[in-house]
Order: C-alpha cells, then structure tokens, then sequence
C-alpha cells in the first residue's frame, strides 16, 4: 500500500513520461478524498456508500475498476491521515470551474444518501465543505435536493 500510494504521488508531482505534472490526478484524489469522508462521516463506510463513490468517479474521471480500487485505497489512507479537509477543498479551489465543484458537492450528496439514512455529520461536513468551496446556500440547496430526487 505504501508503495503504491509513493508511486501515485510520484506520479502526480514528477510528471508524466513528457515531463509534465498531472493535475487531473491530483484532482481525482482529492476528489475521492472527499467523497470517502462523507462516507466515513457516520463511522460506517457501508457497501452501498462504497459503490456510490465507485460510479462518482468512474462517471467523472474514466477511470478503469483497477485504477478506481487503487484511488480509493489511495484516498482511504489520506482521510486516515489527514488533518483537514483545507489542503484538498484549495486543490479544487485552484483547479476546477464553479460548475465543476457544483457538482462534487452534489456526488458528496449521493454518496450520503446512498445508505437512505442521511446522517446529520454527513449533512455538516458538506455544508463544510461548499463553504470552502465557495458554493453559494442557493446551489448547496439545489444539489442536496437534485440528489435527494
């Protein structure tokens, strides 16, 4: 695990066999990153929360089941890790559209809904988490209730 995780990250911040970094990847782990701690965020990450995130980033990122498992594995040691959400929500910030984070806040309410209970963690640290997003009350609304639907 550990090697893997060393590899990915040589990965994202040496660059490719071009000798350019891949922002996407760091893109697609914070992304995980924050979609595996809503599911944690009632300390059960059940299957239902894990196919959830399985399908976010497979729709987004087009990623293959192998390189999915690897960036979830990847992204379960970082939320074990991490301190905060700040380091990950700035990546973002920096990297993607308004649309764009719009639309992570709506997975993040897929996933918590995946289970049909919608814990009132998990509600807290989406609301954390457009905040630091910069997403405004009125498209934290609309995505809860597009995902709710």
């Amino acid at each position: 695990m550990i090697k893997n995780l060393k590899d990915y990250f040589e990965t994202l911040f040496i660059g490719n066999a071009d000798g350019e970094t891949s922002q996407e990847n760091t893109v697609e782990l914070a992304t995980a990153v924050l979609l595996i701690e809503i599911g944690l965020a009632d300390d059960h990450f059940h299957q239902e929360e894990r196919d959830t995130v399985k399908n976010v980033l497979t729709e987004h990122y087009k990623l293959s089941n192998e390189k999915i498992e690897e960036l979830i594995g990847l992204a379960e040691n970082e939320v074990d890790h991490a301190v905060s959400l700040h380091e990950f929500t700035k990546l973002l910030n920096n990297s993607l559209s308004m649309a764009s984070k719009i639309n992570i806040i709506e997975s993040l309410w897929h996933v918590a809904y995946a289970d049909a209970v919608l814990d009132k963690y998990e509600e807290y640290y989406i609301r954390k988490i457009a905040d630091l997003l910069y997403i405004s009350h009125t498209d934290y609304i609309k995505s809860k209730l597009k995902a709710a639907s």
